[in-house]
């Protein structure tokens, strides 16, 4: 089947992120598999009650380094996009990378860890099933990118233009040489420090594996390396942190819609999907995109609001074995609070 240029543009409008462009690449690979013969079942098949076409519909969008990044398969970028067809509204709910769940999906044997280990650690299914017990919603799709293929996608769309409302400097951006230089310490010098001191401490000792980013405010055209570093940036003492970096995240997301739907895309798409074809994965099939092209240009126009899960709304510092985690108020393990503040938002009209 002939996938028309109305058509790609259509799926990237659908999920605010230029990187669905690639679901033709992956709906193209569907289309030349064969399908499976099924064999009519003799016992009669009851029918079953048909979907409510307006359904909410819920994506995780998942950003890694891959790669030679530090901790590559770690989710860096982790949010939910909600689509809401009966409130005609977009939702973007930004989940913290030090959230500390239970990643095992045995009850007998919790195994607690930081929620950008719940990716690389499980399969996707299991990933979208704790992601949706943390927040109270039923989680469809998933969508994975790494750094790579952000950054190019950006580039071939030109760069985004992005409107910075604070000045912050970071001076532990990490630069991708890795963990093993010593920046000229001995390794007596290493062993003191690591006696000493642990995580992001540790780290910044070194201080040749990182450079220093500034931003000031003003509207600003961003390629895709400095748009990764604006997304990524945590280390700033006025805007740094978790919490302002999922901010960021959702201000790019915006950008790169705008960016579409203002730009003759068209010349764009073949390009893009050669070159993020390797970069990305998801589990939406064709038949599924095929539902929710009737409503496209709908979607298209739906207004879009960001929320974050914090310190401010539904959680609380908390340490594990001297690393900085972030527990749910009602407590770990616990998603009561989560799922309520995702709940009253959702139904705020």
């Amino acid at each position: 089947m002939k996938i028309s240029q109305k058509y790609l543009l259509i799926l990237s409008i659908i999920f605010l992120l230029i990187i669905l462009g690639v679901l033709i690449w992956q709906i193209n690979k569907l289309n030349n598999i064969k399908p499976n013969i099924i064999i009519p079942s003799p016992t009669p098949i009851l029918p079953t009650p048909t979907p409510d076409p307006d359904r909410p519909i819920s994506v995780l969008l998942l950003g890694y380094g891959g790669g030679t990044h530090d901790g590559g398969s770690l989710t860096d970028s982790i949010i939910v996009a909600q689509i809401r067809p009966h409130d005609q509204k977009i939702n973007l709910f930004s989940i913290p990378r030090d959230l500390w769940i239970n990643v095992s999906t045995n009850s007998s044997t919790p195994n607690f860890a930081k929620i950008n280990y719940l990716y690389p650690s499980t399969d996707s299914n299991t990933t979208k099933t704790i992601v949706s017990k943390i927040l109270g919603i039923n989680i469809d799709y998933y969508l994975a990118l790494d750094f790579n293929g952000f950054t190019k996608a950006i580039d071939q769309l030109g760069g985004i233009d992005l409107k910075i409302t604070k000045t912050f400097e970071d001076p532990f951006y990490p630069i991708d040489i890795g963990t093993t230089d010593t920046c000229g310490k001995s390794i007596e010098d290493i062993k003191a420090i690591e006696a000493t001191m642990s995580g992001d401490k540790l780290d910044q000792q070194f201080t040749c594996r990182y450079e220093t980013l500034i931003f000031n405010v003003g509207t600003t055209h961003l390629d895709g390396i400095t748009a990764l570093k604006y997304a990524r940036s945590r280390h700033s003492t006025t805007d740094g942190g978790d919490f302002n970096r999922g901010l960021r995240q959702r201000q790019v997301i915006l950008a790169i819609r705008d960016k579409i739907i203002n730009l003759n895309f068209f010349a764009k798409i073949v390009p893009i999907i050669k070159t993020l074809k390797y970069h990305l994965f998801t589990d939406i099939a064709t038949s599924d995109i095929e539902k929710y092209l009737l409503k496209a240009y709908e979607f298209s126009k739906y207004k879009v609001e960001s929320f974050a899960l914090t310190d401010k709304n539904v959680l609380m510092m908390s340490t594990s074995n001297r690393q900085s985690i972030l527990i749910p108020t009602t407590g770990i393990d616990q998603y009561q609070s989560i799922q309520s503040y995702v709940a009253s938002v959702s139904a705020n009209r």
